[in-house]
């Protein structure tokens, strides 16, 4: 069956309702990783975003390397950081730099860009080379690693359930959609290619998804936990399901 086909009859049962396991708002806000990137925050608003995190019990906090040390350490709550962030052009050293710079500074999650664009142009190996070396380095330090496809980029499912698969097979275990920085984010076409590669890989017990770039509403936000937890058969949890958002936890209280 064609990924188009698949996904078609997927989204009937979403729509239908068939199949479908009642997710609550909670359930969502303890997967939300509360994502802060705007280069010239204020302390009063770092400060704000750690004491919202912590009252509701999100996953993890998300925010620009030149912003960890604001954050103390919390047993409950991760503390993410972006690298090669959001372009995907950094040199692997610079990447490696800034990953040791975050373990310094608390981190103990990479959201990572893969070299999307070498990808797409054609420069494959390169990029995916790129991915090896961060996967390795953040598995010796025992950081999770999400990597991030940039999903919007690409022209078709089948291009994402490619590179999925080839990250999965680099010991990549928790992909994500998307940056935030260019026009198209998320979409349920992209998670449900993702989740296909997942699926037909051998670490479907294990490997995660991380949707962002877009998700603002708990509408949208339902329509992903939804589909991910149909595709994968089990209810959805913060160990291998993410979203990214910085206004969506208002929404969700």
């Amino acid at each position: 069956m064609s990924l188009d086909k698949h996904f078609n009859d997927v989204l009937g049962k979403l729509l239908s309702n068939q199949d479908i396991i009642p997710i609550s708002n909670t359930q969502l806000i303890h997967c939300i990783d509360l994502t802060f990137l705007e280069t010239d925050a204020s302390s009063e608003a770092l400060y704000q975003l750690q004491n919202q995190a912590c009252q509701n019990d999100v996953a993890a906090i998300c925010v620009l390397p030149k912003h960890l040390h604001a954050f103390k350490p919390d047993a409950k709550i991760k503390l993410a950081t972006v690298i090669n962030f959001p372009q995907g052009n950094d040199d692997l050293l610079a990447s490696l730099a800034d990953i040791d710079n975050a373990i310094q500074l608390g981190a103990n999650e990479i959201d990572y860009v893969i070299p999307y664009q070498h990808y797409l142009r054609g420069n494959k190996q390169k990029a995916l080379n790129h991915c090896d070396v961060i996967i390795q380095t953040c598995k010796k330090h025992q950081l999770t690693l999400k990597i991030i496809l940039e999903t919007g980029a690409f022209p078709d499912m089948e291009s994402i359930y490619q590179l999925s698969s080839e990250i999965i097979a680099l010991g990549g275990y928790f992909l994500k959609t998307s940056t935030g920085k260019i026009p198209q984010g998320a979409t349920l076409a992209a998670v449900f290619a993702m989740a296909c590669a997942i699926k037909d890989s051998s670490y479907a017990s294990s490997c995660g998804i991380k949707v962002s770039g877009g998700i603002k509403t708990p509408l949208q936000a339902q329509q992903y936990a939804q589909l991910v937890q149909l595709l994968m058969g089990k209810p959805i949890y913060k160990d291998w399901f993410r979203i990214g958002a910085s206004t969506l936890l208002e929404k969700l209280l």
